[in-house]
């Protein structure tokens, strides 16, 4: 108890002195610091220049500081601008406001990482101003000394926020040495004045403190005795007052001890008669449950039997209705495809009548045509042979007589013979192609050995270069694919391009395809003809197997024009296809196919 009252009047006199002493060293500056931070911020921001400063109709300021900050600076500003423009100085919640401002002001008690900040404002003409960061680490830095405000600049976030400085602003700010030594210098004046009226103080608060001892220890010296009075009168009486309550109370609590004994006397035999009478009623009630346990046993052996019964002829039953679900749908499905492929054979069969009937006109149609090309070639042979030999006998006997215009007129109708009677040998092949249907096993290897032998001056004479390899047997007419093969590679040798070696690659391939006619599996040789001529135009792809057409003249490339017109005739004969793929000036792919004897 004595320490406790020494140690509250040691610290009361200590807070006084404190108190006293801070309220002599109060600041005797003219101007509060808040208001210079506030001063400073704007003076700071009038010495710099946005390039952009004429679409400036407001002035932002941002505060990233606490709210006693943000109060000053909005009232200091209220009257004022900058630029002659209105200045609006606004709290940031975040980093992702500043770009809203054309200043933002940063507190190191508000916490933001200011690496972050200068990385946002790269760019965007936004003056950053910091206080009690480290020097240098923004644009403008404000460091307290003392009572005032001293600032460093970094030129380098100035150049990268498309910023510039006037020359005052510059010349006003301190290096980090500066600054150091004027921190270093405020510290000490202020430690040397604090030590000394430290000094001065701890003298008063001893010689307080050895009064205030000297006035306890008499305190506690009359308290003592005091405190031994009280003891020994309080003892007594209480001593007494024990006495007389321990009588009283023992004899009360008897007394309550005799009255609960007999009530839970009392309530012990009514509860002991109570419970005679209850096992009374649970014997015969458990009598009852026992012959009802008994009947509902042979209850529940009857019912297993029934529900044994029951789950059969249910499962019999599931049984039986899935199969007549089963065979009602597949006699459904049955009922539904019968008359389906009863449609469909009725169709087919009318189809094969009529499919029939066509391939019946079409083959006399066919044999009419071709025994009308055979007779009319095989006539127009007798007087294209007459005229020819009065061509001929005209120039023997009666060339001299003729002009050169003459001549060449004879000339003229000479070639145009003879180019007639090609024609009419080639309509003449043409007709009688495809003709024969016995096939015979065809292997293309050496038929294609003999005719590159066979067109050798052809080949030498162009320099072509042929190329083939690993070449199926077929089956088919032997001289017709012969014929085949030799137009395409003519046509490959012929429609080169100028100065160009004409390359032709043979290759085959095996496909399959659905026939949708016979709806089976068809497996087919695809054979391609590749050349690097100059390819066919757009315009000319669908006549090309048309007969006589011809897509160049006479002068440019000689020719009837009815040699790709025998390459279709001759794949169809043979159950197959042709087509091409070209480009105007990068060659062009012949493709054909022969069914695959399975």
């Amino acid at each position: 108890m004595k320490i406790s009252k020494l140690n509250a009047s040691i610290l009361f006199v200590v807070f006084s002195t404190f108190v006293s002493f801070a309220q002599d060293t109060k600041s005797s500056e003219d101007i509060p610091i808040e208001d210079q931070r506030s001063f400073m911020i704007l003076n700071l921001s009038e010495q710099v220049r946005w390039p952009n400063l004429d679409n400036i109709e407001t002035f932002k300021i941002g505060i990233l500081g606490t709210e006693s900050i943000y109060n000053n600076l909005n009232k200091v500003a209220e009257n004022k601008r900058l630029f002659d423009k209105l200045i609006d100085v606004k709290r940031v919640m975040g980093i992702g406001e500043i770009q809203n401002f054309n200043v933002i002001y940063v507190n190191t008690a508000y916490e933001y990482l200011l690496k972050d900040i200068l990385e946002a404002t790269i760019g965007n003409k936004i003056l950053i101003i910091t206080e009690g960061y480290p020097t240098n680490s923004s644009m403008i830095n404000m460091v307290q000394v003392g009572e005032t405000y001293s600032y460093d600049i970094n030129r380098m976030y100035f150049r990268e926020a498309n910023l510039k400085m006037v020359s005052t602003l510059a010349s006003y700010a301190v290096t980090s040495t500066e600054l150091k030594e004027k921190l270093y210098k405020k510290a000490e004046q202020k430690l040397y004045v604090v030590s000394r009226e430290n000094d001065q103080q701890k003298e008063i608060i001893k010689e307080q403190i050895k009064t205030i001892g000297s006035h306890i220890d008499s305190l506690n010296k009359k308290e003592e005795a005091l405190a031994e009075k009280d003891n020994s009168i309080n003892s007594l009486f209480l001593e007494g007052e024990l006495k007389n309550k321990k009588l009283e109370e023992i004899i009360t609590i008897e007394r309550e001890n005799e009255r609960k004994i007999n009530e839970q006397i009392a309530r012990l035999n009514f509860q002991k008669n109570k419970i005679d009478s209850i096992n009374t009623r649970i014997q015969y009630q458990q009598k009852i449950l026992n012959d009802q346990s008994s009947d509902i046993q042979e209850k529940t052996a009857i019912l297993q039997e029934k529900n044994i019964i029951i789950d059969t002829q249910r499962k019999q039953n599931i049984v039986l209705s899935i199969l007549s679900t089963l065979l009602l749908i597949l006699s459904m499905s049955l009922l539904v495809a019968y008359i389906k492929n009863k449609k469909l054979n009725i169709r087919l069969n009318a189809q094969h009548i009529e499919i029939n009937e066509q391939s019946r006109q079409l083959s006399l149609k066919n044999k009419e045509l071709e025994q009308f090309a055979y007779i009319t070639s095989h006539d127009l042979q007798e007087p294209l042979n007459t005229i020819s030999s009065f061509i001929d006998i005209i120039n023997e006997e009666y060339e001299s007589k003729f002009d050169e215009d003459g001549v060449q007129m004879l000339g003229f109708i000479k070639e145009g013979s003879v180019r007639m009677k090609k024609l009419i040998d080639e309509l003449l092949q043409y007709s009688r192609l495809g003709r024969s249907k016995e096939y015979e096993d065809v292997n293309c290897m050496p038929l294609l050995d003999v005719l590159t032998h066979d067109l050798q001056n052809t080949i030498k004479n162009s320099n072509a270069e042929i190329n083939y390899a690993a070449l199926p047997t077929v089956k088919g007419n032997e001289v017709e694919l012969r014929l085949l093969f030799q137009n395409l590679i003519t046509n490959g040798i012929k429609f080169r391009n100028p100065g160009a070696k004409p390359i032709i690659d043979i290759t085959c391939n095996e496909i399959h395809e659905t026939d949708s006619v016979l709806m089976k599996d068809q497996k087919y040789w695809v054979f391609s003809v590749t050349d690097n001529g100059i390819g066919i135009a757009k315009e000319y792809q669908d006549r090309v197997f048309d007969i006589f057409q011809r897509l160049h003249s006479r002068l440019e490339y000689e020719g009837s024009g009815i040699g790709l017109a025998h390459c279709k005739k001759i794949v169809e004969a043979h159950s197959g296809k042709i087509w091409f793929t070209s480009e105007k000036g990068e060659g062009t792919t012949f493709s054909f196919s022969i069914p695959k004897e399975s």
